[in-house]
């Protein structure tokens, strides 16, 4: 990626180090990575996330992760699961069970924890970059453990932006931006630069929270659910190695050679960098009034423009807050503007052809942003699959949107979702029920715990392929793993009423559908179980 000039110097540079360390090639970069950083999992078989192991005195290795890992699903907290045994996977294949107590949290302001173990299996630990080394635009490296499906995941791309001071109203100590491709169970996995060595902890990403990066729509046809994805935005958020250093050298482990309280550069305040991070973290973080964070990080891209009106990446993040806010006028503009100043940013193309399509109903504008997306970027298997849904939603084509969901899964073979949609169009469209079966199947492969999948699964098995036993086991899994999906359980109701001869179950599903249809404000699906409801003669 080309970088412009404003990006390439953002602090005042006082004390210069020379960096002697040899460049690696990424096949090297990611041989170091794999070795070097684990799997975490509690014996219980719950994915938690991703470590880095970083230092070993004799039999004694000292792993790093994030606080939010190994505290399960609390924010934050002051003890590990304490209950709980974990399991630690390493990347030769090998594993071994630690108790809580081997997990100390760091500090209550850095999402950082280690985790303590002895073993006399030998383990490589990972090299430390100067605490001060990383730089807007250097090439950086992403490694991890993917919650769905599981497996190492490497991935390359950029420092977007490095402050390298902690910022007000900063809970985890995020200073860090860059566009290495992360996913969910990544979170405590090293950030490699060109050289093999960790130079931040990554610890979240697009999906966090309520802000992910692949927002879902529902649809229905047919009783068939439609999962719907499409914006990208790319960015991810890492603690810098600086505060990982400090911190273990609080508790009397040295890594590197640099010593962490030496500033490496005067503290520069009120930068565009500045304000760029802290709108990242307010958006990523936006508090308990969710609207008035995004409005706050809103206001922190507003001054990263005024002080840089050239900071692209700013004008895109904005429209897609916009979005999220129903701004959809505002998001365009800023779309506009993000395109007029890269015309070759292809992830901006293809976001603003999923404004176009879905909110700006301009399905013609969405068609050509969508071409100009895989035009610049042909391995671009999001935008593929974003003409797939626009192809068959807005423009008739089926055979066209089998095409590019083909290509969509060519290019990216664990694309959960782009399979299962890909099983829609095969069963409602294209009449092809034994390939939509696959797709369903490899969709679940892919992501257990997909209950749209199994709700649709179980659709083909009761509509198409007169297996209604298999269909009731789908049901019920999609309810199992979604207690709140309505219309698995109206669609059970009917089952069981139908065919299976269990009409006081079919009734309980159906009622319980209408419950959950007007507590989620569903009237369409409301009104169809009323109306089935009394057909049967239930008031």
């Amino acid at each position: 990626m080309k970088f412009p000039s404003f990006l390439l110097c953002t602090t005042v540079v006082i004390v210069c180090i020379v960096d002697t360390a040899t460049a690696q090639t990424p096949a090297e970069i990611q041989s170091i990575a794999k070795a070097v950083t684990v799997e975490i999992n509690l014996v219980k078989d719950r994915s938690l996330g991703s470590g880095v192991l970083v230092h070993q005195q004799g039999n004694l290795y000292t792993l790093i992760t994030n606080r939010h890992v190994v505290c399960g699903k609390k924010r934050t907290c002051s003890m590990p699961l304490s209950t709980e045994t974990f399991q630690l996977k390493f990347g030769n294949g090998s594993s071994l069970q630690v108790p809580a107590t081997a997990v100390k949290i760091l500090s209550k302001d850095l999402d950082l924890a280690t985790i303590q173990f002895s073993s006399n299996t030998p383990y490589q630990i990972a090299q430390i970059a100067p605490p001060s080394s990383l730089k807007v635009g250097d090439r950086v490296y992403t490694s991890g453990y993917p919650a769905e499906p599981r497996g190492f995941s490497f991935n390359d791309g950029d420092a977007m932006a490095v402050v390298k001071k902690r910022l007000t109203e900063d809970r985890g100590g995020y200073t860090v931006i860059y566009d290495a491709q992360t996913q969910p169970g990544m979170s405590g996995g090293g950030v490699f630069d060109n050289n093999g060595r960790i130079v931040a902890i990554h610890g979240q990403g697009e999906r966090y929270r309520d802000n992910t990066e692949l927002p879902e729509v529902s649809k229905s046809v047919r009783n068939t659910t439609r999962s719907e994805i499409g914006s990208k935005i790319g960015y991810n958020r890492g603690i810098p190695v600086r505060w990982v250093v400090e911190r273990l050298a609080q508790q009397g482990i040295k890594l590197g050679d640099e010593d962490p309280t030496t500033p490496a550069s005067a503290a520069v305040t009120n930068t565009a960098d500045e304000y760029f991070i802290a709108g990242f973290n307010k958006w990523v973080e936006p508090g308990d009034d969710i609207r008035a964070g995004k409005q706050q990080a809103i206001q922190a891209f507003s001054q990263t423009i005024r002080l840089n009106p050239r900071y692209t990446i700013t004008y895109f993040l904005r429209a897609f807050i916009y979005a999220q806010l129903k701004e959809y006028r505002l998001s365009l503009a800023d779309y506009n503007q993000a395109i007029a100043l890269n015309p070759n940013f292809a992830r901006a193309y293809n976001n603003r052809g999923l404004l176009k399509k879905n909110q700006l109903n301009d399905a013609q504008g969405a068609l050509a942003d969508y071409n100009q997306a895989i035009a610049l970027n042909p391995n671009f298997a999001l935008a593929h699959y974003n003409r797939a849904i626009l192809k068959e939603d807005k423009l008739n084509d089926a055979q066209g949107a089998l095409t590019d969901y083909n290509q969509a899964i060519a290019l990216d073979p664990k694309f959960a979702v782009a399979y299962y949609n890909r099983a829609n169009l095969k069963t409602i469209k294209l009449n092809d029920a034994q390939g939509a079966l696959a797709d369903y199947n490899q969709a679940i492969a892919l992501k257990p715990n997909f209950a749209l999948a199994y709700n649709n699964r179980a659709n083909l098995k009761t509509y198409d392929l007169n297996d209604d036993r298999g269909a009731l086991a789908d049901y019920d899994q999609a309810i199992a793993l979604d207690p709140n999906f309505a219309q698995a359980y109206g669609a059970r109701g009917r089952l069981k009423y139908i065919k299976l001869n269990a009409r006081s179950g079919g009734i309980a599903d159906t009622q319980k559908a209408a419950e959950l249809a007007k507590s989620q404000g569903n009237t369409q699906l409301l009104e169809f179980t009323l109306t089935v409801l009394q057909s049967w003669g239930v008031r």
